[in-house]
């Protein structure tokens, strides 16, 4: 550890000595060049001079280590030289030397380890405690040490290995402490939450009952009256008759007819003996609708058709209308025929009835 901060050490003055140069460098050009002409090819001698010092650098530091890892090499401390010689390469990917370096360590080291059970152990808690897995490394070196309690080795990686454990357990605590807690603090949050809005639900719902309690109270519906319509007997016998003349008038058939400009009159007469219906014709309105020009009625039938239809079709083009009565059909004009006659209706309401229950007392003895 102690070399590898004073490689760390010496590597951070050896980058900043060539840094501060490169710093010097750069301002000198700016400041020689205040007219702003030709930026960019001053720009790129300034990148072409920053890569060239970082590849000086670089290649500073890897002599660096280079010379370090091989110093520790010489004085046999196998296990430090090939972390340096492997740093150099990881660095410089092409460096043969110190490729070569890295298997002479390895060697060294098969070579330099007892082969003893004790030996062994404590390459693997070595390796285990390169990997962090500290638990395994205490477990190699103190299995090292039941076999030979006199390592130093062993002991001093022993130590190492408990209290590298013990500081990954506390950390460890801590973080599951202060997870705990933010999860704590979390629950504590939603739960606050939602009580809030429970006492907001509380309130607004006491808020409403008071609302409630001065609204008018509500009327009860009011039931329905039955009523019975009351029709006298004579203006029963009157709809039936008039239902009866119409059927008959949708029934009986009227031969073909062709009718040319004849007269109105003409041609109700001539349907009368045709169908035998009483027709009765309003000669007073008639008479007014055609003082000044009688109506004349063109009528081509082919084939027989009801009495109904006939009177449909022969007054859809003129101002004439009919309206079934009881026992005949008044023609007339249309607005006489539109006219709404007075009726009279008679109605009885059905108040509710009262049910009554018979009860049979029993003789008392």
């Amino acid at each position: 550890m102690d070399i590898m901060r004073r490689l760390k050490k010496k590597s951070v003055i050896v980058f900043l000595v060539p840094l501060a140069f490169n710093m010097f460098f750069i301002i000198s050009l700016l400041e020689a060049n205040t007219d702003g002409s030709d930026e960019s090819f001053e720009a790129k001698i300034i990148e072409e001079e920053l890569a060239r010092e970082k590849r000086v650098e670089k290649k500073s530091v890897v002599s660096s280590l280079f010379n370090e890892a091989k110093a520790s090499y010489e004085a046999k401390d196998y296990e430090t030289a090939k972390q340096l010689f492997e740093k150099v390469v990881q660095m410089d990917p092409k460096n043969k030397n110190a490729r070569h370096y890295v298997e002479l360590c390895d060697d060294a080291m098969s070579k330099d380890m007892p082969l003893t059970v004790s030996g062994s152990l404590v390459k693997r808690g070595k390796a285990n405690y390169n990997k962090k897995q500290y638990a395994a490394a205490i477990a190699d070196f103190e299995t090292a040490l039941a076999s030979n309690p006199s390592d130093a080795e062993a002991q001093e990686w022993l130590a190492k290995s408990q209290a590298a454990y013990a500081k990954t357990r506390r950390t460890e605590q801590m973080k599951s402490e202060k997870t705990t807690a933010r999860e704590d603090e979390r629950q504590t949050i939603r739960e606050r939450s939602v009580a809030k809005a429970e006492k907001d639900a509380a309130e607004q719902a006491m808020l409403l009952e008071v609302d409630k309690g001065w609204l008018p109270p509500e009327k009860l519906p009011r039931e329905e009256m039955q009523v019975e319509e009351i029709v006298s007997p004579e203006e029963l016998a009157e709809k039936e008759a008039k239902k009866k003349l119409e059927e008959k008038m949708a029934s009986v058939v009227v031969p073909a007819l062709s009718v040319t400009d004849a007269d109105v009159q003409d041609l109700i007469r001539q349907l009368m003996e045709l169908t035998g219906v009483t027709i009765v014709v309003d000669e007073v309105k008639i008479a007014e609708l055609t003082k000044d020009k009688p109506i004349k009625i063109s009528l081509i039938t082919a084939n027989p058709m009801p009495l109904l239809d006939i009177l449909n079709i022969a007054f859809r083009t003129t101002s004439l209308g009919y309206k079934v009565e009881a026992n005949y059909v008044l023609v007339s004009t249309k607005d006489e025929i539109s006219k709404e006659e007075l009726v009279t209706r008679t109605y009885r309401l059905k108040y509710g009835v009262r049910q009554t229950r018979k009860v049979e007392l029993e003789k008392m003895e």
